[in-house]
């Protein structure tokens, strides 16, 4: 089994409005997520095979009661793993187009995705800590 290390792991953006005027609302928060890979090869002076996960969440809160307007945030984030010199990308894509092998790449990144998500919302005035890290 040919296995990727996960090189970089950043945050592309980050969206949210609260027009809550108090934190005093009880809240309930709908989360989608969007999850995509691909495999390719890095320019130099790299010049090896990568693959790449992109998570994309969004999520709005309504208040119990109806009255507040809803909350609105968005994120992107983006992991880029590097597979062994000399690995190309004709052996990797069958790998990649199965699902436990997606799995062990979306596995690694999603937990630190929604520790970030998290956090943020946290800022804006939202408890998050009932949103998952593991998918």
């Amino acid at each position: 089994m040919i296995r990727p290390k996960l090189v970089t792991f950043r945050a592309v953006r980050f969206h949210g409005e609260n027009p809550s005027p108090d934190g005093t609302q009880s809240w309930t928060l709908e989360t989608k997520q969007t999850v995509e890979l691909a495999v390719g090869t890095s320019p130099p002076p790299l010049n090896g095979t990568q693959a790449s996960v992109q998570i994309a969440l969004d999520a709005t809160a309504r208040s119990d009661d109806g009255q507040a307007q809803p909350a609105t945030f968005s994120a992107s984030y983006e992991a880029v793993f590097a597979f062994p010199p000399g690995t190309t990308e004709a052996q990797v894509t069958p790998l990649m187009a199965e699902e436990p092998y997606q799995y062990g790449l979306v596995s690694q990144v999603f937990p630190l995705a929604m520790t970030l998500f998290r956090r943020e919302l946290q800022t804006l005035g939202f408890d998050a800590r009932g949103l998952p890290l593991g998918i």
